[in-house]
């Protein structure tokens, strides 16, 4: 009879912890959904204890020209009907401001009074002042010798300057204003399109301002290799991933799950990866067999196998655990289990605390990282200790043992292993992975607004033009400014590396002193 109810117990006690799992699920749901996911903890209030066509060029549809074959003649006659359709410059309303420059060959700024104007060649493209659209007008005029004949003369003329977009009629500001609007204020090509021309009456077709965003983000790949080149040098690498829908050309009617891949390393640039999955081989394949350092990341396992890889290739690698993660697990234990989940809370507040006390030194390049190690483990050792201790009483405990998100909370913990030690020995190393994710909101909020991605190719573009965007941010410069400049000066650099670098964000930023933004940067460490 007692073994009966022995076996009665511990069924009653199994549905009742499965009961507790299944309304911590419930709560989790309605709070996602209906409450704030606000981490901020008030202890007052709980309990103590590119192709150029199609850039604004209309295309020719095959019943414009088409073709008859004569059966007597065999001769093709192409019927072509007369354009009606206006012109790039015909296509802009009425009363822009026009600003005209003349484009001269050196010979003749060198010696104007030799040479006569024979012609003059006037090219026009759009541009946008903050407020304002406007037409910049470069007339090239063709000069020949004062004194030469009509026909026999050598006539001269200027070079027109490469463009990042061959043929394109848009100028660099509008560009950078589009791209800058779409993929960091989360503003789609449509609603852009409707907004200029509601409010300017200039019509700007949304497929050509998806057709020069990619154009302009083939082009800027060259850029994105040498940031990964350093990045994988420094010996500090931050990683992290969200997921992002995307059209699947395969399947019409039909999203895929992609994933948008971020790395981060010492001097503040973020490198954005595209992949059409989750699958470890994607990390793998992009972080390589070379890397030696610290990596920074959640518990996903992908992580912890990359460092079991590379300490089996004879490589120094070793993972830092994100304190972030761990708290919030209890963070999330605090209504079911508010005494002990507050306990614990409270150690992590003390962490926290000291990274604040260090915040202002380790800002400084010069400081000195030994010395913040050795503060980390005096003051933070400990309470990591504490926090091991009390999760293996809780775990070891034969009565009482935690069930449900605070059970979780504990698990997750242990499973960190020494990897919750590995920031306390490293002063360069941050406590947690906060940075990295604050870089995922432009996807974040970007979804709410344009849903998925276009096509697969369209997260290719999407990554390379935010690595470069957030990463002008995180060193204080507009993104817009940058993307302006790198327009105009891209084209000019060829495959020279100096001139390049010249152009990656924490050069020109350095460049740039007097467009320096100081607000930019704290206001991401405030968020």
């Amino acid at each position: 009879m007692s073994e009966e109810l022995t076996e009665d117990q511990k069924t009653i006690q199994e549905l009742r912890e499965r009961i507790l799992q299944l309304e911590q699920q419930i709560d989790w749901f309605n709070r996602q959904i209906f409450g704030s996911k606000s981490e901020k903890l008030n202890l007052a209030k709980h309990p103590d204890l590119f192709d150029p066509v199609g850039l604004g060029k209309p295309a020719t549809s095959s019943e414009e020209a088409p073709e008859e074959e004569n059966d007597d003649t065999q001769k093709v006659v192409k019927k072509t009907r007369p354009r009606t359709r206006k012109t790039r410059s015909e296509n802009l309303p009425d009363g822009l401001p026009v600003k005209t420059t003349y484009i001269d060959p050196p010979e003749y700024l060198q010696n104007p009074t030799a040479w006569r104007c024979l012609k003059e060649e006037p090219r026009r493209h759009l541009g946008k002042d903050p407020g304002t659209f406007y037409i910049e007008e470069k007339i090239y005029r063709t000069w020949v010798p004062i004194d030469s004949s009509e026909n026999g003369a050598k006539a001269i003329v200027a070079q027109a300057p490469p463009t990042l977009i061959p043929g394109g009629f848009w100028l660099s500001d509008l560009l950078s204003e589009v791209i800058c609007n779409r993929f960091l204020y989360h503003l789609p090509y449509d609603r852009q399109s409707k907004l200029y021309q509601s409010r300017h009456g200039v019509h700007l077709p949304k497929q050509t301002m998806s057709d020069a965003a990619l154009q302009v983000a083939n082009q800027c790949g060259v850029l994105i290799a040498l940031m990964k080149r350093d990045m994988l040098q420094c010996g500090y690498l931050r990683a992290d991933e969200t997921e992002a829908k995307y059209r699947d050309p395969d399947k019409p009617g039909t999203t895929g799950r992609g994933r948008f891949w971020l790395y981060k390393g010492l001097n503040g640039n973020v490198i954005f990866d595209w992949t059409l999955g989750r699958d470890h081989h994607y990390f793998l394949d992009w972080i390589g067999t070379e890397y030696e350092g610290i990596l920074g990341s959640d518990a996903y396992e992908v992580y912890p196998k990359y460092t079991r890889l590379q300490k089996a290739r004879g490589k120094k690698v070793r993972r830092a655990a994100c304190l972030a993660h761990v708290r919030r697990n209890f963070e999330e234990a605090l209504k079911t289990n508010p005494h002990l989940a507050k306990w614990f809370l409270k150690i992590f507040g003390k962490l926290y605390q000291i990274e604040t006390t260090l915040r202002e030194e380790r800002a400084d390049a010069r400081a000195d990282q030994k010395r913040i190690a050795s503060y980390r483990k005096k003051h933070s050792l400990p309470l990591i200790k504490l926090l091991q201790k009390a999760s293996l009483h809780l775990r070891d405990k034969k009565a009482g043992r935690p069930a449900g998100r605070l059970g979780k909370a504990v698990r997750y913990l242990l499973n960190q292993g020494d990897d919750l030690e590995t920031y306390l020995h490293h002063g360069q190393v941050e406590i947690d992975n906060n940075g990295i994710e604050r870089d995922v909101r432009p996807l974040a909020v970007g979804r709410k607004n344009w849903l998925f991605i276009g096509s697969p190719e369209a997260g290719e573009r999407t990554a390379v033009i935010l690595s470069l965007l957030i990463s002008a941010r995180h060193h204080g410069v507009d993104p817009e400014s940058y993307l302006r400049d790198l327009i105009e000066r891209l084209p000019t650099c060829g495959s020279d590396e100096t001139s390049l670098r010249q152009l990656l964000p924490e050069n020109w930023a350095a460049a740039h002193k007097s467009s320096l933004e100081p607000s930019a940067s704290q206001e991401q460490d405030a968020a």
